[in-house]
């Protein structure tokens, strides 16, 4: 069996699954049951990584207010 990886536009990414769901020859992994197959270590460094994106998203939309690079520096130590 082959593997393929594709990035789908968010608007059309039901669609997508949809389609791809009524093949019969096609099997869907399960994002959720991926993230099950971390060590305790990925898993944790994923969940950072998620939530640095979800706040990321939230900046642009203005939701969240960034902060200075220079606060980050600062808590660097740089």
């Amino acid at each position: 069996m082959k593997q393929v990886t594709l990035n789908i536009p968010e608007d059309q990414f039901l669609f997508f699954m949809q389609l791809v769901r009524s093949l019969n020859f096609v099997q869907v992994a399960d994002p959720k049951k991926l993230e099950d197959t971390l060590t305790p270590a990925q898993r944790e460094t994923w969940q950072a990584i998620k939530a640095g994106f979800e706040e990321m998203n939230e900046v642009e939309k203005g939701q969240r207010q960034a902060r200075p690079i220079q606060a980050l520096f600062d808590e660097l130590g740089v």
